[in-house]
């Protein structure tokens, strides 16, 4: 009889907590919240690059290993008495069930931003019920999230209460705007007694740049973060031709022109036109 999804977890439960007894695994059982935290990150990522490489046994496995640090997480508190998988699982349920009242009460919800603006509204509920006081609607946004995925939901969470651009053609004429001010701050910068106050604007107009060319992407759908993980991947596979090409004619990367480097890259972006 195959066992049911409920039964697996369980044994995944005991497996990871036997893992954790003094007689378990040296690496396991030395662990923190603290220590795992880059090793959660990667897992997150790779989980992505499996979702990107469309790959389902890859991205299964990938799960798994989040999964797996969901459960290790759980019975460290179990560990300290502070929580265990059960008070998490209690926890999100409920938060799921409270935040969806179109889905599991009488409240309808006829578009997306309807969703959105019952969530918040529940958030700010649920921080009122726990005595907080009122908090940004932003300020749930992790401050470790890589910088265009934070970017892009800052933007989200200001555009679900109306702060936001009314067309893409708003969010480009800003981006026009922002890259005007970085050719003024180059220009100062020539200028001898300027120099130095021009370099320190730089670095924030240049943010302001990127935080722009984020929101014309939201505007348009397209994910930034991921856009640029393309574009990066992209440089990578043409920039290994031209090394290829180095190695072929048994010279170094140093040694090669400029020019040489630009014929063999115009080459590469045409044949993968092709």
């Amino acid at each position: 009889m195959k066992r049911s999804a409920g039964k697996k977890f369980e044994e995944l439960v005991k497996i990871v907590a036997k893992l954790r007894l003094p007689k378990g695994c040296p690496w396991d059982k030395i662990q923190t919240h603290e220590t795992l935290k880059p090793y959660m990150v990667e897992e997150v990522y790779e989980a992505l690059e499996a979702i990107d490489s469309n790959e389902p046994s890859k991205l299964k496995e990938e799960l798994g290993d989040m999964l797996l640090h969901i459960v290790m997480h759980a019975n460290m508190g179990r560990e300290e008495k502070k929580f265990d998988i059960g008070d998490v699982i209690d926890a999100i349920s409920a938060k799921m069930i409270a935040r969806h009242p179109h889905v599991f009460g009488a409240q309808k919800a006829k578009s997306v931003a309807e969703v959105w603006q019952r969530w918040e509204e529940q958030k700010q509920k649920e921080v009122a019920q726990k005595g907080e006081k009122h908090k940004s609607i932003l300020e749930s946004i992790p401050h470790a999230l890589p910088a265009l995925y934070r970017a892009d939901k800052v933007q989200r969470r200001a555009a679900r209460v109306g702060f936001d651009w009314d067309s893409v053609a708003g969010a480009w004429d800003k981006v026009h705007e922002e890259e005007e001010e970085i050719r003024e701050i180059l220009g100062k910068s020539k200028v001898k007694n300027q120099r130095s106050k021009a370099e320190g604007k730089l670095k924030e107009e240049i943010g302001d740049l990127l935080f722009s060319v984020v929101n014309v992407a939201r505007k348009l759908d397209i994910d930034a973060e991921e856009a640029l993980q393309m574009s990066v991947s992209k440089f990578m596979r043409r920039f290994r031709e031209i090394e290829a090409v180095a190695k072929k004619k048994n010279i170094g990367l140093a040694n090669m022109s400029l020019k040489e480097m630009d014929r063999i890259w115009l080459e590469t972006k045409k044949k993968e036109r092709n």
